[in-house]
C-alpha cells in the first residue's frame, strides 16, 4: 500500500504554509510545530482536536508510566473527519466514525534512549514484533501491508501499514510512522487510522497524510 513520498510537492506546499504567500492554495490544513520542526498536511475540512484537549484526556490515564510519558510530550495534535471524535477517542484504538490522525512528539528518558530500536518503534500501539515473529500469537485479523524504513533530516525509523481486529471486534487499518531522532533523545509519531472499510475507500487521501509527515528538527 506504500507509495513513495513526492518530496518536491510536499516541500512546495510547506513553503506556502510557512511563508503564507498569497498565491498558495489553501486546500489543506498544515499541522505544524515549528519549534520541533514537524509538519503534516491534513485534508481541508477535518476537525482539529487541540493539544490542550489531548493533554487533559491523557492526564486521566492510570496506565503504568502514563504520567511520565505525558510529562515528556513536546507537542501533540489530532484531526478527524468527524465532529463526534473527541480527545479520548483519538488517544485510544476504539473504532471511530471516519478517520483519525494523531501526531505526537515526545522526549525520551534515559532508559528509553538506551532501549529504543526499530522493533520498539513498531510496537508503540500494538505488539507487531510479536505478531510477526510468532503468527500463532498474532491478532486473528492481522495483515501486514507494508513495512519500510523512513529517513528524515534528523530522524529515522519505520512506516508500517497493517490491519487488525480492534476493540469491539471492528477491523481497523493503521498507517503508523514512528521515528527516533539521530541522537536518540526524541520520538516522532504519526498514526493514521480508520475502519478497514473506510480506509480502503479513502486510501489515497489517507496515504497522502503519511507521505506528508516531515521532521526537520529543532529550530
Amino acid at each position: 500500500m506504500h507509495s513513495v513520498p513526492k518530496r518536491s510537492v510536499i516541500a512546495a506546499s510547506l513553503v506556502c504554509a510557512l511563508l503564507a504567500l498569497t498565491g498558495c492554495s489553501q486546500s489543506q490544513i498544515y499541522a505544524a510545530d515549528k519549534a520541533s520542526g514537524v509538519y503534516v498536511a491534513i485534508p481541508n475540512g477535518w476537525h482539529k482536536i487541540s493539544s490542550a484537549a489531548l493533554t487533559k484526556a491523557e492526564s486521566k490515564s492510570t496506565a503504568p508510566g502514563a504520567a511520565d510519558r505525558l510529562a515528556n510530550v513536546v507537542w501533540q495534535e489530532a484531526y478527524s473527519t468527524s465532529l463526534k471524535t473527541k480527545a479520548l477517542n483519538a488517544l485510544s484504538l476504539d473504532p471511530t466514525e471516519g478517520a483519525v490522525v494523531y501526531i505526537r512528539v515526545r522526549d525520551l528518558n534515559y532508559d528509553d534512549m538506551n532501549s529504543i530500536s526499530y522493533n520498539s518503534l513498531r510496537d508503540l500501539i500494538v505488539p507487531l514484533t510479536t505478531w510477526l515473529g510468532d503468527p500463532a500469537k498474532a491478532n486473528e485479523k492481522f495483515v501486514l501491508h507494508d513495512d519500510v524504513e523512513r529517513v528524515e533530516k534528523v530522524a529515522r525509523g519505520v512506516r508500517t501499514t497493517f490491519t487488525f481486529g480492534g476493540p469491539l471486534g471492528v477491523t481497523q487499518t493503521i498507517d503508523q510512522t514512528s521515528l527516533v531522532s539521530d541522537d536518540h533523545t526524541r520520538i516522532y509519531i504519526l498514526i493514521v487510522r480508520a475502519t478497514t472499510k473506510y480506509f480502503k475507500k479513502h486510501v489515497k487521501e489517507l496515504q497522502a497524510i503519511g507521505d506528508s509527515f516531515t521532521v526537520r528538527g529543532n529550530k
